[in-house]
């Protein structure tokens, strides 16, 4: 996870927040002599409130700023920090493409600036149940072993894809794996397995509209590799994998929230 990655989406946030109050402040300033025609204080009253929803939502940008990118929790909860950033996501995501910004870009600094929020808040997951969630381009596309759904003991182990290494990882650190061919399976799964957090891998469009998904449930994302092009033959590298583990399984003398994702 690098910090540079996290700081392209609050950046992006914080200019729009700038422009958002810029825009409201200009249409005050034109709608304010009809709204006093209404009555004499509603021009104060709107621009007050005006200025209190920016701020607040400045304050909330600042905080997970901070949080971020030091890996501290900071007057924060899961609930509240998720909100705001599950609010900002869709228009940073236009500003960005109104700057000629990657659209692939902004959503992995998205992903990281989620990661370390949810590794702030590792205290209160650590010791519950996980699951480790994963899509079937995983899997080669040859296999004729169904491996979705609850069927992951299927795999054959043959190396032909990452699962079997994924699966031995998921035994080795006592959390439940799961092969979702799309969005309704992962949520059913979600819903009857009823874990405290997630260890998702997917491309970065799925790993943003799952973690929007699944809010509140924490979910940390881990991109796949795709050398093969998008939804097929993908693989993800597993000491990648395995560092997310440690990190919610405790082990911190092995990995650090900083580290996960480095060569």
């Amino acid at each position: 996870m690098k910090l540079g990655e996290k700081k392209l989406f609050i950046r992006v946030a914080a200019g729009g927040i700038l422009a958002l109050v810029a825009i409201a402040g200009l249409v005050w300033y034109l709608i304010s002599p009809r709204l006093n025609e209404f009555y004499p204080g509603l021009p104060a009253i709107v621009g007050a409130a005006t200025l209190l929803a920016a701020f607040v939502i400045a304050v909330g940008l600042l905080i997970i700023a901070l949080s971020a990118l030091t890996g501290r929790r900071i007057l924060f909860s899961h609930r509240i920090t998720g909100t705001v950033v599950r609010v900002l996501f869709p228009p940073v995501l236009m500003l960005a493409g109104l700057m000629s910004i990657e659209r692939d870009r902004v959503k992995r600094s998205f992903i990281a600036v989620n990661n370390a929020l949810v590794m702030a808040g590792q205290d209160s997951i650590r010791g519950g149940k996980l699951l480790l969630l994963l899509p079937h381009c995983l899997q080669a596309t040859d296999c004729p072993h169904k491996i979705t759904g609850g069927l992951i003991e299927n795999c054959r182990g043959c190396g032909k894809c990452v699962i079997a290494g994924l699966l031995s990882l998921a035994n080795e650190y006592g959390i439940s794996l799961v092969v979702a061919t799309g969005g309704t399976l992962a949520r059913r799964v979600i819903v009857e397995e009823r874990p405290v957090a997630i260890i998702a891998v997917a491309c970065e469009t799925d790993l943003t509209s799952g973690i929007r998904d699944s809010y509140p449930l924490p979910v940390y994302g881990v991109l796949n590799e795709r050398p093969n092009g998008p939804c097929r033959d993908t693989t993800v590298a597993l000491d990648t994998v395995r560092d997310a583990m440690q990190l919610f399984t405790g082990d911190d003398s092995r990995v650090r929230p900083e580290e996960v994702g480095r060569p």
